[in-house]
């Protein structure tokens, strides 16, 4: 069992959401004791959406991880939402605390935790993963060309959230970058024999977004066995008024992570 004060959580965001949205949830990782940091991406809300594919989203979360993991030497859980289980899987390849430890190396990625997130082969996109082209709910060119945002955002992501905390999330949406959903996939550190029995997935069953079938079917086709723990809502109550259940399922999850040898 890895106790809180020794794992620091590195939390990557879905598509069209601002940090803010997120915060319920890492106030109460925080309360528990951990040590969370948060990582962003290019892709939200972009400069250029010409050059923000998921290659520049892999590069910015590399570079936070391997500050946490080389310069401070730290343990790290990498638990990713939604389209951030692409960038967040390809910026974990090569930093296995498995790999580390036989290095004589401190520190590494002790673990890969997805939430209603996608788990895509490498060289695939986010659209091809879903036949060629994305879901008639994500609205292409707006609010100018090569960005996209989602519709109806309450509808989608939060139908089951109370009121007052889906507000939080209708006002944290903004622009992403159409090349993110469309360029390929780098390579993903699930596939890494340093991480078998380290990777695990928190199933969202009423997700609208990522429906729950998709998830099953994403987890399969990997090959590789995965921790699962599921929750009865939406695609972002388990970081609003579900707070407190996903941490618990998290803490879970690291009770039932392997001891790194």
């Amino acid at each position: 069992m890895i106790l809180p004060p020794m794992l620091t959580i590195l939390f990557l965001p879905g598509a069209w959401v601002a940090p803010s949205v997120y915060k319920p949830f890492v106030d109460e990782l925080t309360s528990t004791g951990y040590d969370v940091r948060y990582a962003g991406y290019p892709s939200l809300n972009p400069i250029n959406p010409l050059i923000t594919d998921v290659k520049a989203d892999t590069d910015a979360i590399a570079s936070v991880l391997h500050n946490i993991v080389e310069d401070e030497g730290k343990d790290v859980l990498v638990l990713m939402h939604s389209y951030a289980g692409m960038p967040g899987a390809a910026a974990a390849t090569g930093l296995s605390k498995v790999q580390r430890s036989q290095e004589d190396k401190p520190g590494g990625v002790v673990g890969l935790v997805f939430v209603g997130a996608f788990v895509v082969p490498e060289d695939v996109s986010c659209a091809g993963l879903q036949g060629g082209a994305l879901p008639s709910w994500i609205l292409l060119d707006q609010p100018l060309p090569n960005l996209n945002l989602p519709d109806q955002p309450l509808d989608i992501f939060a139908a089951d959230v109370n009121f007052g905390l889906s507000k939080i999330l209708q006002h944290g949406i903004l622009p992403h970058s159409t090349l993110a959903f469309t360029s390929p996939q780098p390579h993903p550190a699930w596939a890494d024999e340093e991480f078998h029995g380290r990777l695990a997935y928190i199933v969202t069953d009423e997700d609208q977004a990522v429906p729950k079938g998709a998830q099953y079917g994403m987890m399969s086709a990997t090959g590789k066995p995965w921790i699962v723990k599921e929750m009865n809502c939406s695609h972002f109550a388990p970081f609003l008024d579900q707070a407190e259940e996903t941490a618990r399922a998290l803490r879970e999850i690291i009770e039932e992570l392997p001891e790194t040898q």
